[in-house]
């Protein structure tokens, strides 16, 4: 009778070390199924990535308005939010654009944007309009009708080079004439300027567009 228990004592442990055992094995392979999941080929890891996001779309064209004058800048363009040639008195700057920041700093020349063309990088561009005072007469050599189309052929180098001497750019210095309006225009690229900026320059030029009913209130020196 004793013996028979023990036999039955006996079978009950060997079966709860199988329950055991069955429960320890299932347990491994359910740890196992996601370390393979996470083992995944290049291809694989590839395929599953997101996506990269998109760059943020450029700004909007931005219109600028100062002194009567309205320009039309593209995306990548900004305007002064102050004279960068605050201590020049006639021509006065009405107007100064580029592809980069343009802040004032004083520098040798008080009649040439000195700070912005020192600034200004190989693959920028600038653009400024200074205008004369009342008393300049119609037809002046200097100041002949707007042109048709703004461009490369008009003007050549400035005194600008002189006043920013340790920059790098060409740049052009022309006049021109708009309802009953004269103004001095000196544009400037930086030596990888590419065609694209070059031809935005001159397209902000050739939407300019002059208020007639804004005339200066000081008078030309000459």
């Amino acid at each position: 009778m004793r013996a028979a228990r023990v036999g039955q004592a006996v079978s009950t442990v060997r079966s709860a070390w199988i329950v055991v055992a069955l429960a320890m094995a299932g347990c491994a392979e359910t740890d196992a199924a996601p370390q393979q999941a996470r083992q995944a080929t290049p291809q694989q890891a590839r395929q599953a990535a997101p996506p990269r996001t998109a760059p943020p779309p450029t700004a909007a064209p931005m219109t600028v308005r100062a002194h009567g004058l309205t320009a039309e800048l593209p995306p990548g363009w900004q305007a002064a939010s102050e004279s960068l040639t605050p201590h020049l008195t006639d021509p006065r700057e009405e107007l100064a654009v580029g592809t980069y920041p343009l802040r004032y700093r004083q520098t040798e020349c008080a009649h040439m944007p000195g700070s912005a063309l020192e600034a200004l990088g190989a693959g920028d561009a600038f653009v400024t309009l200074e205008e004369r005072g009342l008393g300049v007469p119609d037809g002046a050599a200097d100041f002949p009708s707007r042109p048709a189309r703004f461009g490369p052929a008009l003007g050549g180098p400035s005194e600008a080079g002189a006043c920013a001497p340790g920059a790098q750019f060409s740049d052009h210095w022309f006049g021109f004439s708009d309802a009953g309006r004269h103004f001095h225009v000196l544009v400037a690229f930086g030596p990888r300027a590419s065609a694209e900026v070059q031809r935005q320059a001159w397209a902000i030029l050739d939407g300019l567009r002059v208020d007639s009913g804004v005339v200066p209130d000081w008078q030309s020196s000459g």
